[in-house]
């Protein structure tokens, strides 16, 4: 009889978990939609406090929807939602008739507003962390650090800077009709290069060969800016990647049958 009731009663705690599980991705798979309050997206996930201003979003939006910000300063709607789904939703993919309303000339100004900032605020402002991390806690090996750093800014330079004046271009000439042979966004495909790899031994670094008296107080706000300008990287790979790419290589092929 004690068995039948411990079945039973394992059975009522399976099924309450199973219902838990389908709840919480009900939960997580609730995406913004163009209805959802600015407010919100960014209270849902404060990383987007760092892809905002690529929009020229700022706080005190009040109770605006997306659509109502997006119309007031003149962004992409549906760029908008993909970028802010995407960094939001691990899962999260957009169907082929979201992907159709994507305008490519807006994403590729999306792109070019976050390349300024890595160039511009993000990394020098990790490498300030790590020339305060040096200082703070003495490190013998300061300077092999901070020759890590830079080299891994010329690595990112060298990234954006043939988006920026290779593949962007191509992109753009092709959106204008003109054709080229020389180039495709193939090539750009098998040559985009893992920009954000160096920054987990950097992070390997700190977290397993400071000296013990490099408290985690000390290296908190270096580690904090690693960890998220890795997320963001992470997510720019992808809409380039995944998306974009994918985009023009449709543009391509409806202008090899015109």
């Amino acid at each position: 009889m004690k068995a039948k009731n411990h079945i039973k009663q394992s059975c009522i705690i399976r099924k309450r978990c199973i219902f838990a599980i389908i709840f919480f991705t009900q939960m997580n798979y609730s995406l913004f939609s163009e209805n959802t309050k600015m407010a919100d997206v960014i209270l849902t996930n404060s990383r987007l406090l760092y892809v905002l201003p690529y929009f020229e979003v700022d706080l005190g939006v009040g109770d605006k929807t997306v659509r109502q910000v997006c119309k007031e300063k003149n962004i992409s709607i549906p760029v908008f939602l993909l970028v802010c789904n995407i960094y939001t939703f691990d899962d999260y993919f957009p169907g082929s008739r979201e992907l159709k309303e994507i305008p490519i000339e807006s994403m590729i100004t999306y792109l070019q507003h976050s390349h300024r900032d890595y160039l511009e605020i993000r990394m020098p402002q990790i490498i300030e962390n790590v020339r305060h991390l040096a200082t703070v806690c003495q490190l013998k090996n300061a300077k092999t650090l901070l020759s890590f750093c830079e080299k891994y800014k010329q690595e990112v330079i060298v990234h954006l800077k043939y988006e920026e004046d290779i593949v962007f271009p191509y992109i753009i000439q092709l959106l204008n009709g003109v054709k080229t042979e020389s180039y495709k966004i193939k090539e750009y495909e098998n040559n985009h290069s893992d920009i954000d790899a160096a920054l987990n031994d950097l992070k390997n670094i700190i977290v397993k060969y400071l000296p013990q008296d490099c408290t985690i107080e000390k290296c908190r706000d270096v580690l904090v800016n690693l960890f998220m300008f890795e997320h963001d990287l992470k997510k720019h790979t992808m809409l380039e990647n995944k998306i974009l790419i994918s985009l023009v290589e449709l543009v391509e092929k409806n202008n090899e049958t015109i």
